[in-house]
């Protein structure tokens, strides 16, 4: 069998629904490119209306289809209505990314706790909703799929960015995600859907803008990583497409940081 024949067979994702939420910029976006550009249809969601637009642009004529729907991550109706709206226009979800996320800084001893509660909302509460709507579309088709959260080395190491960047209720959200994720993977290995996180470091995102305006530093930051730069969005969004695929069909339970060797 020719290698490309080999790769088309492992990598491909025609056929598949796939839904990216955060699909509007970064790491959501960079992901939802990918895996439209490997075949599949892809439902992109957002709170942002003109983000979505634009990303749509950018997808169009690939081997895929590009769907978009806004959406409020922090409420359980609004997710709920989605998917329905994507299984209904889909017929089914094969495939889905967590990328949406929020991080508020500030001290621990003077958090304001309804931020606190948004953030976990949209972090964690909304992921876990995510989760369980498109196992429902799996196990009642009987088919399995893959989930990927996208979760932070912020979830696996409170000291990797230093006592200056206090963030409790990302920290805690992530650290949720990294657990959740072994949870679901255990609870739905029968149905045969696998359930991984990814956990990036520092990625050249809207979210981190405030180091890469600053050439000092973001040049500072560079210096924490091993391979000395930032990730590019695309960098995480390949390793959600492989997790994503029949590459992947043996790992589940497992989060895989993407961090140019900041845990090691």
């Amino acid at each position: 069998m020719r290698v490309a024949d080999v790769l088309e067979a492992r990598l491909s994702l025609s056929g598949k629904t796939a839904v990216v939420t955060g699909a509007a910029s970064g790491i959501g976006l960079a992901t939802a490119r990918l895996l439209c550009q490997l075949g599949a249809q892809v439902a992109l969601l957002d709170r942002n209306q003109e983000g979505l637009q634009a990303a749509l642009e950018q997808i169009a004529g690939f081997a895929g289809r590009a769907l978009s729907f806004e959406v409020d991550l922090s409420s359980t109706d609004s997710i709920e209505a989605v998917f329905a709206d994507i299984v209904e226009q889909c017929g089914g979800i094969d495939i889905l990314v967590n990328s949406a996320a929020m991080n508020v800084a500030g001290a621990s001893v003077d958090y304001d706790l309804d931020t606190w509660q948004c953030v976990l909302n949209v972090n964690l509460t909304g992921l876990f909703l995510g989760c369980r709507l498109a196992a429902r579309s799996m196990i009642e088709r009987g088919v399995g799929g893959s989930i990927i959260n996208v979760a932070s080395v912020g979830g696996l190491s409170a000291g990797i960015t230093g006592r200056g960047n206090a963030n409790p209720s990302y920290r805690a959200s992530k650290g949720g995600v990294v657990n959740l994720t072994r949870a679901l993977a255990v609870e739905w290995a029968p149905q045969k859907i696998r359930v991984n996180a990814v956990a990036p470091g520092y990625v050249r995102t809207p979210m981190v803008a405030r180091l890469t305006n600053d050439p000092a530093r973001e040049a500072a930051t560079a210096e924490k990583v091993p391979l000395g730069r930032f990730a590019e969005p695309e960098e995480i969004g390949w390793v959600i497409a492989f997790l994503a695929g029949e590459g992947a069909s043996m790992v589940t339970g497992q989060t895989v940081p993407v961090d140019g060797g900041l845990l090691a």
